[in-house]
């Protein structure tokens, strides 16, 4: 008679376990044995029985007649309704507890394959499983009572990447030294894919792009493929989503180049990024390299990974604080990065085989890092030349395992991690770590599961200035004048000992903002209600009419681009507008040999008047700006801007400049940004009357008052003799420069701030 083995997992629960023996007893083959361990077994064939699993009276004899080296049979479910559900998959991707096998085939699984050996056996002998259409083991469904628990991890894909890759044959394959792999892997999204390969390929460099698509629906598929049109780019599919770490292992199989990075589907990359990362390489020493990682509001979303001294999970390091916060990062020696674009030697990824697929879209990227790190010694870098935008889309399913990757995760590496290196890292950003908070559980965790995040306080030896503008973030935000106003602000504050960062609109209430000392907001389009915790100065600049006395009283001081406003019975500080010196001077331009009649601004969506007026004089108009499309004659548009530091050039070339105001800052006496730029630039300018034009610029600022004086200002015959002479105008310039500089505004601000703190400390 033939002899079974069942090898049953006991488990813990009393009355589990006694459910899955009373269902062997029944059994209709009486010669079996109950062993623990496979290696005691001693019957011809091996089957599984996990405590809370029981077997219909006669699965062992059933089987066992088929004579087969490998069968399975149905597993049948039991919901807490009573309603049954039978699970079957095609073989040979089977549960073990599904499985009869002869004993010498079951002894030459891999117990580390964990819960997936038999799939792994299967791969690697060529076996076949017949798979039986009766019913034969029943599980309670769901069963929160289960005793036996499978591992943690995604073992069947850890099995399908030792199987589906060659790794022997890629690491044979010689390099193309000089090229850089770029491999990217998505799951149903040609809009995010698209964006970035195109970033890719218009960024330069010698590069090949491996788009690895993961089991996208067909219209997907289809917009992937047109991607392979460009002769640099190869888009392979799969059937079905393999996740991060596999559909990148399987990417890297392809790739041919000396270098590869890991780059996530939901990025762009600006151009000049992979020189940098190379260069970075080129050092010994460095085992992998990424760029500084951006969220499209502009914020860090990663400078790396950064370990707790306390142990446990690590953090994105300077996530959610401000760019500038990451000055001087790329001098520090890191344990561990990022894989949304994570950049190594092909030979390293290779001999790593790549990312450990037992991980489901989280903690591969810092397995790899440590795995790298005892390949051999080094340390990893994060370079802020060519920051990446991470845009971070929600894939379906995005985190539906993030316990099981941090359980993975801190199983394997917990105690072996050292140096922690969090309050090191912190301390190089002027803050010091005075503790660690696990939070809050969201969804279920235990304390070791959460990722424990410093608590941070920032070394007092300057007020750190937080610049509020109301630009968007990214290339629109990047023209618009009050981006170029706050970033010649922070140099000049900076100048003057302070440390400062500026947020557009979408950071204005960044968590990282309870370690600015002052806040000061640049009052254009939007308003800002600053939190109470930081010293705030509101400095008026534009819009004057759309700020109200309520808001204006919610700050500490108030500043204002005008010698005569006033709102409500809040006191005012004239601070009028500035220029940079150093960018805008009169020997940046040659008089004369730039346009005749310029301007320089965005339409603002309406035909703003200094523009509709030279139009109706008929003056040779050149218009630079946005937004400016069926407003005016296409051939009076040269451009949609002028790149800031091209523009004291082409102010100083000019024939003349013309300007114009917001009916609420001509009424209230505010001079707009662009005279003071054009004035220090030596060039003429004509603009609608604002009071105190005459005593800031002299004859250099004419104001017209209609078409027709319009028309007489830009065609004088000898217009020295109205705007000045060129060492008239220079002097003007000269004065401007010195007088109302952002330096001189910088200084004026300390001294402002440190009065409100004054008033704060006096008070409290």
């Amino acid at each position: 008679m033939t002899r079974v083995s069942v090898v049953f997992d006991r488990g813990y629960d009393e009355e589990l376990r006694a459910v899955s023996l009373a269902s062997l007893e029944n059994q209709t083959l009486t010669d079996w044995e109950l062993v623990t361990d496979l290696a005691e077994a001693t019957g011809t064939y091996v089957a599984f029985l996990d405590a809370g699993d029981s077997w219909v009276p006669d699965r062992l004899e059933r089987l066992v007649v088929l004579g087969q080296d490998a069968v399975a049979d149905l597993l049948e479910g039991e919901r807490g309704t009573g309603e049954k559900v039978v699970f079957g998959s095609p073989a040979p991707d089977v549960e073990p507890v599904r499985l009869l096998l002869r004993r010498e085939l079951a002894l030459r699984g891999d117990p580390s394959a964990g819960t997936s050996w038999p799939l792994d056996l299967f791969l690697r002998t060529a076996q076949e499983v017949a798979l039986v259409d009766e019913v034969g083991v029943r599980r309670r469904f769901p069963d929160r009572r289960r005793a036996v628990r499978p591992a943690p991890g995604d073992h069947r894909n850890a099995v399908l990447s030792r199987h589906l890759v060659d790794w022997a044959a890629v690491g044979a394959r010689p390099d193309v030294v000089g090229l850089t792999s770029v491999l990217v892997p998505t799951y149903d999204d040609a809009e995010l894919t698209t964006a970035c390969v195109e970033s890719v390929l218009a960024a330069g460099g010698d590069v090949e792009v491996v788009v690895w698509d993961n089991g996208s629906g067909h219209e997907v598929a289809q917009r992937l493929d047109a991607l392979a049109a460009h002769d640099r780019v190869r888009v392979e599919h799969a059937g079905t989503n393999h996740g991060f770490a596999l559909g990148n292992n399987l990417a890297l199989a392809h790739a041919t180049g000396d270098v590869v990075v890991f780059l996530n589907n939901d990025t762009t990359v600006p151009a000049g990024w992979l020189a940098p990362l190379r260069r970075a390489l080129a050092d010994d020493r460095v085992l992998g390299v990424q760029p500084l990682l951006l969220y499209p509001s502009g914020s860090v979303q990663s400078a790396g990974i950064a370990f707790p001294t306390t142990g446990g999970l690590p953090h994105a390091f300077l996530q959610g604080f401000p760019v500038e916060d990451a000055a001087g990062v790329d001098d520090l020696e890191l344990r561990a990065l990022t894989g949304a674009a994570l950049a190594l030697r092909r030979a390293d990824a290779v001999a790593l085989r790549g990312f450990d697929p037992i991980y489901t879209n989280g903690m591969e990227d810092v397995d790899l890092c440590h795995r790298l790190a005892e390949l051999r010694a080094g340390h990893f870098r994060v370079v802020t030349e060519a920051p990446v935008v991470h845009h971070e889309s929600r894939t379906p399913g995005r985190y539906d395992k993030h316990l099981a990757n941090r359980t993975v995760y801190l199983d394997r590496w917990q105690w072996v991690v050292e140096p922690r290196d969090d309050a090191a890292l912190w301390g190089s950003r002027g803050l010091t770590v005075v503790g660690h908070d696990v939070g809050r559980s969201r969804h279920g965790e235990q304390p070791r599961l959460r990722v424990p995040q410093p608590l941070l306080v920032r070394e007092r030896t300057t007020l750190r200035w937080a610049i509020k503008h109301a630009a968007p973030a990214g290339a629109g935000g990047d023209r618009w004048g009050d981006t170029h106003f706050a970033a010649a602000l922070a140099r000049a504050l900076r100048a003057v000992g302070q440390e400062v960062v500026v947020d557009r609109r979408p950071e204005w209430d960044r968590a990282s903002g309870r370690h600015d000392d002052v806040v000061l907001v640049l009052r254009g389009l939007v308003r800002h209600d600053p939190s109470p915790t930081s010293t705030s100065l509101l400095w008026v600049i534009s819009h004057p009419g759309d700020v109200t006395p309520q808001e204006a009283s919610g700050y500490d001081r108030v500043l204002a681009a005008s010698t005569t406003w006033t709102i409500g019975d809040v006191p005012v500080t004239p601070l009028l507008q500035a220029t940079d010196p150093e960018r805008f001077h009169p020997d940046a331009g040659t008089p004369g040999t730039g346009d005749d009649v310029l301007f320089v601004g965005n339409s603002r969506r309406v035909l703003r008047p200094v523009v509709r007026d030279a139009l109706a004089a008929h003056l040779p108009l050149a218009v630079y700006g946005d937004l400016w499309s069926g407003l005016v004659p296409d051939e009076v548009v040269r451009g949609r801007s002028v790149p800031n530091d091209a523009l004291a050039a082409a102010y100083g070339s000019a024939g003349v400049v013309l300007n114009d105001h917001h009916d609420a800052m001509r009424a209230e006496g505010f001079v707009s940004n662009r005279l003071f730029d054009a004035v220090a630039s030596g060039a003429r300018v004509i603009s609608d009357p604002v009071d105190g034009l005459a005593e800031l610029f002299g004859p250099v600022v004419q104001p017209y008052a209609d078409v027709d004086d319009l028309r007489r200002l830009a065609t004088l015959p000898d217009p020295d003799a109205v705007f000045g002479d060129p060492a008239a105008r220079r002097a003007t310039a000269d004065r401007i420069r010195a007088e109302h500089s952002f330096g001189a505004r910088a200084a004026r601000l300390v001294e402002v701030a440190l009065e409100a703190r004054a008033a704060r400390t006096a008070r409290t």
